[in-house]
C-alpha cells in the first residue's frame, strides 16, 4: 500500500467536506435572519427524530460491507441493509399517524406534528446514503463521496434561501434538508453499477450474509443506538424543562459546529477505518498509526479552540444577529468537549476493528447516563447554563477516557 494512500484519500473526502461546510456556514448568518430560533428549534428536534433512526436503519451492517473480499457477497450485504432501511421506514408511518400529535406536545413543540410525515422518508434517504457511503468507501472511490457533500450541501443551501426569503413558512429548514438528502441518495446510487451487481443479488444470499453477519446489529447496534440517544438527549430535555428558544441556540450551535466537526471525523474516520483493517489483517501494528494521528489532531485544533474560548461569543451577535448573542456563550462551554471528541471520536472506529464492542457499549451507555443526569440536574434547579456545563464537562472526561484506552489497548496490543 503506497504509504501517502491514507494521506491522499482523507485530503480527498476532505476537500469535498470543506466545500460542503463551506457553503451552510457562509449561509448561517442569512438563514438567522430568515428564520427565528423557534425555527431552529423545530428543525433540531426533527433531526433529532431522525437520528435516532436512521443510525439503525441499516441494521449496522452497512460497517461490514468493507469485511467481504468478493463483490457477491458485498453487494447482497448492501442489498440486504437497504431493504432492512425500507422495512423500518414504513414501519415509522404507523406511530407518525397515530401517535405524530402527542408526541409534539409531549416534547412542547406542537410547531413539530406538521413536519412528522417526514421523518419516514429522511429515515429512508439516510439508509441509503450510509449503506453507499461504505460502499464507494470499500471501492476507494472518495472522489464519488466528496462530490456528494457538495451536492447536498449546495441543494440544501439553496432550497432553504429560496423559501426564507420567497416563501417563508416555519418548517422550510425541515423541507430543505429532507431534499438534500434526497439529491444526495441518488447521487451515491447514480455512481453504482447497479445493472452488472444486480446479478449478484438474490434473497437466499441475502439471508445468508445477514446471519454471517448478525453480530453487527446484535453487538454494535446496542452501542451506536447509546450513542445517538446520548447526541440528541439535550434537544428533547432542553425543549421539555426550558424553552423552544434554547433548543433553537443549541441546534444553531450543533449547526455550526459540532455538525462539521462531526463531518471532518468521519472523513477521516471513514479513510481510517478502512486502513486499520488492512492493517490488521497484514498483522501490522495500529499504534503508531493512532499515536501519530492523535498527536497531530491535537496539534492543529489547539489555536482555533483557544480562538473560540476567547472571542466566540462576542462575535457570534455580530454575524448571526442579536437575537444570537446567547449562542455564542452555549458554543464557548462546550468549545473543549467538542475539541475532544473530534480527536476520539474520529478513531473509535478501532473499537470496530479489534471487535471491542462491548466497550463501545459501555462507553456510550455511561456517556448517555452522564448526559441526561446532566439534563436532568439543572432542569431541577431551572438553570439551562448548570445543564450544559455538566455536560461538557462529563463529556470530556468520557471521552478523554476513551482515547486512553484506545491508546493502552492498542500500545499492547501484540
Amino acid at each position: 500500500m503506497n504509504r501517502y494512500d491514507f494521506l491522499k484519500n482523507v485530503v480527498v473526502l476532505l476537500s469535498g467536506s470543506s466545500v460542503a461546510l463551506l457553503i451552510p456556514v457562509l449561509m448561517t448568518p442569512i438563514l438567522t435572519r430568515l428564520f427565528t430560533p423557534d425555527d431552529f428549534g423545530v428543525w433540531g428536534t426533527f433531526y433529532a427524530i431522525v437520528g435516532i433512526f436512521s443510525v439503525i436503519a441499516n441494521g449496522r451492517y452497512e460497517l461490514a460491507l468493507l469485511l467481504p473480499k468478493g463483490d457477491r457477497e458485498a453487494f447482497n450485504l448492501f442489498s440486504g441493509s437497504l431493504l432492512i432501511a425500507f422495512f423500518l421506514s414504513v414501519a415509522l408511518i404507523i406511530p407518525v399517524v397515530f401517535w405524530g400529535q402527542q408526541a409534539s406536545e409531549a416534547l412542547e413543540m406542537p410547531a413539530l406534528a406538521p413536519w412528522l410525515w417526514l421523518v419516514p422518508i429522511a429515515v429512508f434517504t439516510n439508509g441509503i446514503i450510509q449503506a453507499a457511503n461504505y460502499w464507494h468507501n470499500r471501492s476507494k472511490r472518495f472522489g464519488v463521496l466528496s462530490v456528494g457533500r457538495v451536492v447536498q450541501s449546495f441543494s440544501t443551501a439553496a432550497i432553504n434561501l429560496g423559501i426564507g426569503e420567497f416563501s417563508y413558512f416555519s418548517g422550510g429548514m425541515i423541507v430543505a434538508s429532507v431534499i438534500g438528502q434526497i439529491f444526495l441518495s441518488f447521487h451515491y446510487m447514480l455512481k453504482i453499477r447497479i445493472r452488472r451487481l444486480m446479478k449478484l443479488v438474490s434473497f437466499d444470499q441475502i439471508g445468508k450474509v445477514l446471519v454471517k453477519y448478525k453480530a453487527f446489529p446484535v453487538k454494535s447496534g446496542a452501542g451506536i443506538f447509546l450513542n445517538i440517544l446520548k447526541e440528541q438527549a439535550p434537544i428533547f430535555f432542553l425543549g421539555i424543562y426550558f424553552d423552544v428558544a434554547i433548543v433553537g441556540f443549541y441546534s444553531l450551535v450543533i449547526r455550526l459546529f459540532n455538525v462539521p466537526l462531526s463531518l471532518v471525523a468521519g472523513s477521516i474516520g471513514q479513510v481510517y477505518y478502512q486502513k486499520a483493517v488492512e492493517m490488521k489483517n497484514n498483522g501490522r501494528s495500529v499504534f503508531d498509526l493512532y499515536k501519530k494521528t492523535t498527536l497531530r489532531m491535537i496539534l492543529a485544533i489547539l489555536i482555533p479552540v483557544a480562538a473560540v474560548m476567547i472571542w466566540g461569543d462576542q462575535i457570534f451577535g455580530v454575524v448571526f444577529g442579536s437575537d444570537w448573542t446567547e449562542a455564542g456563550k452555549i458554543l464557548v462551554i462546550f468549545t473543549v468537549y467538542y475539541a475532544v471528541r473530534f480527536v476520539v471520536s474520529s478513531q473509535s472506529s478501532l473499537l470496530l476493528v479489534f471487535q471491542r464492542l462491548n466497550i463501545e457499549v459501555l462507553f456510550n451507555f455511561t456517556a448517555l447516563l452522564l448526559q441526561i443526569a446532566s439534563l436532568v440536574v439543572g432542569g431541577l434547579q431551572h438553570d439551562y447554563y448548570l445543564s450544559l456545563y455538566l455536560m461538557s464537562i462529563s463529556g470530556t472526561f468520557i471521552y478523554a477516557l476513551l482515547g486512553v484506552y484506545l491508546w493502552v489497548y492498542l500500545k499492547h496490543r501484540k
